[in-house]
């Protein structure tokens, strides 16, 4: 009895609480409170952009994570090489070599860090490597990707022949036993100041022979500057004890010194203007997309013209820049299109008056912004706070000139800071939708027009 008491109120409880809840709602009443012309709507546009293919020459190199060397040949782009400059100092200070000191070796060490290829085929091929002598200051002067001419160090290697590197996790060179006694006749005041050590002796610079005649292929190894040191052994007459014995100096890179890579191409052939159907982005300081923004800017300007819109009343919503491309015939290929592009200008620092690539600000609205969709074919870049300020017109000059380049994030681990910089390390290759395509470029605007 007591539980069939129970349904028949929970019954009539639910059936009360069903009548009680069905109320009809007016859902016009206020609508006519706000003015007509107080009423502001959302709409979307979308404009053709009109995208180009320039070399990002000019790449600030000095001070890398990592010296870059090695070479590669594509279809596309032709052959690219990559050398670097490192400076190296005595481990001890204070030298003194004893009477009569003659070399008996002078081997160079070095860890390679990471190696970057495009078919496994070239992870193991032979590449020969040759050490030169620096003729020039590292310094400002030699800051960018093709500041290092051919001029700049002694044409005769260090290792007379090179030496062949396959790909393993080092590489130990003996250099000339010449080069050696250049060392051995560092004075001691040389060897007490770096700085006077180092307007005598100014670095070294490492290269490699490209592969042979019409071969394809390549690859680039990356070298952690501080993996590299020096053991010279010489033979020399202890004065105090009047008797021949073998010491062994060493010299080693150290992390404040500065380094350089230098990036050379051959795709500057590509460079156009014209409306194409395929657009190439290549790493490194190679061929890119890239975008001026003041045509961007009139084209926004004629479209308010044509639909009666008062352009300084215009607020971007958002302004989503997709940059297709169509999946490869070999997938594989994909794997070595860059992870995220944005927008770069650039820039000159008002510290040292160098030219900087810079990532537009808009990067870092969220981690993720510009990196690839690979399910619906396209890269996707939110510049809404770009294309405001443009429309606004506080975005002038050089800053419209944007090239679309590999871009890369480091956090730190105690502040939580994210720093977002244009990425000159991994070299990438990117097939990408011209405006002369099906798909092509677009800036999609969302936006309102104020009252």
């Amino acid at each position: 009895m007591t539980i069939r008491n129970i349904f028949r109120s929970a019954a009539a409880i639910l059936t009360t609480a069903i009548l009680s809840s069905c109320i009809d709602t007016d859902k016009t009443i206020g609508s006519g409170l706000l003015p007509g012309d107080h009423i502001i709507n959302v709409s979307v546009t979308e404009f053709n952009l009109p995208v180009e293919m320039r070399l990002s020459d000019s790449l600030q190199t000095l001070y890398p994570s990592s010296l870059i060397v090695g070479n590669y040949k594509d279809p596309d782009f032709g052959l690219t090489e990559a050398s670097s400059a490192f400076q190296f100092i005595p481990l001890r200070d204070s030298l003194t070599f004893g009477q009569n000191p003659v070399p008996k070796s002078l081997k160079m060490y070095m860890a390679v860090s990471d190696k970057a290829y495009f078919y496994a085929k070239d992870a193991n091929i032979p590449q020969n490597f040759y050490v030169y002598k620096l003729n020039i200051d590292l310094d400002s002067s030699v800051a960018y990707n093709n500041s290092i001419k051919a001029g700049d160090y002694d044409p005769i290697p260090l290792n007379i022949g090179g030496n062949v590197y396959f790909g393993g996790d080092s590489l130990n060179m003996n250099l000339s036993l010449e080069y050696a006694s250049e060392l051995l006749t560092a004075t001691m005041l040389e060897s007490d100041s770096i700085e006077l050590f180092l307007k005598r002796y100014k670095g070294l610079y490492l290269m490699t022979d490209p592969l042979p005649g019409a071969l394809e292929g390549g690859r680039f190894n990356m070298i952690t500057p501080t993996s590299i040191y020096f053991l010279l052994q010489y033979r020399h007459v202890d004065t105090q004890k009047g008797i021949d014995k073998d010491s062994t100096i060493m010299y080693y890179v150290r992390e404040s010194q500065p380094s350089a890579n230098s990036f050379k191409h051959s795709s500057a052939s590509l460079e156009t203007s014209a409306a194409v159907e395929t657009i190439y982005m290549e790493g490194f300081a190679g061929i890119k997309p890239y975008i001026d923004f003041s045509k961007v800017k009139t084209d926004i300007l004629n479209w308010a013209q044509q639909n009666n819109i008062d352009y300084s009343k215009v607020v971007v919503a958002k302004a989503e820049i997709r940059l297709p491309y169509e999946n490869p015939t070999d997938f594989t290929r994909l794997n070595y299109y860059p992870s995220q592009l944005f927008l770069a200008t650039r820039e000159t620092s008002d510290k040292d008056h160098l030219v900087l690539y810079e990532p537009v600000k808009d990067l870092s609205v969220y981690e993720t912004n510009g990196t690839i969709n690979r399910s619906l074919l396209y890269y996707s870049l939110d510049v809404s706070s770009y294309v405001q300020r443009m429309m606004q017109g506080k975005i002038t000059g050089s800053t419209l000139q944007t090239w679309v380049t590999p871009v890369m994030q480091t956090s730190d681990f105690y502040s939580g800071v994210t720093t977002f910089y244009v990425q000159n390390l991994l070299y990438g290759k990117a097939i990408l939708n011209g405006p002369a395509a099906a798909r092509k470029p677009k800036l999609i605007l969302t936006y309102a027009v104020m009252p």
